[in-house]
Parts: structure tokens; sequence; C-alpha cells
């Protein structure tokens, strides 16, 4: 069976993200993180929280707060962009990208919360 959501259930709100690299002044590259639907815009999402044995291979392979995302389909996001919870100025990374059975309708999103490096 395919993988899809209820609309009902789309209601968590994220912004994502993607860079574009500029150069300076002074001749360094600057990422530039920009909203890929627009400044300000939020989408609708399936937002579930690993558990179980899915949160203790996470673990194993230190991903920190992994989760699964499942939202409508947009070829706007790709691997390198970044999630943001609405309220959370935290980064997600996006680990996986699926175009569910490739027909266009939906996303499924598995992400990571970034950490600093120390």
């Amino acid at each position: 069976m395919a993988k899809s959501a209820n609309p009902g259930e789309l209601r968590t709100l994220i912004e994502i993200k993607s860079y574009t690299e500029t150069v300076n002044e002074n001749g360094f590259k600057d990422k530039l993180w920009a909203n890929v639907f627009d400044e300000g815009v939020f989408v609708g999402c399936k937002w579930v929280n690993v558990h179980g044995t899915e949160a203790l291979t996470a673990a194993s392979l230190n991903l920190r707060e992994p989760a699964t995302l499942t939202l409508r389909y947009s070829p706007l996001i790709t691997p390198t962009c970044r999630v943001y919870k609405k309220g959370d100025d935290a980064p997600y990374e996006i680990i996986s990208l699926d175009n569910v059975e490739e027909r266009g309708l939906w996303l499924e999103l598995k992400v990571q919360r970034t950490v600093a490096a120390k």
C-alpha cells in the first residue's frame, strides 16, 4: 500500500530552506539559506518521531532526534535542504528523500537534528 497521509494529519508546520553560495567582498564563500517556497511560508506535514527498534538503530548510528515526515510532493525539496519546525530555530537535515512510488503526490523525508561541532 502506498504511503500517504490524511489532510488532518498534516498538522505540523515546517519551513524548508535551501542554500545558495555567494562570494563575499573578502573572497570567502557564504551560504545563504532561504525558504524554497517564499519567506514566511510554512507547509503542513505528518511528523512521526522514531520509536521502538528504529530508535535503537538511530542511536547506534549517532542520529540525533530522527523523525519521518510525510508531506505533499514538491520538486523544490532536495536532499541538501534543511527543515525547520515552526517555532524552533534548530534545523533538521534530510537523511533520505522518497518520492513515494514515483507518482509526484507524496514525499517522505527521513530527517535528523543537526548538531554543531564541538
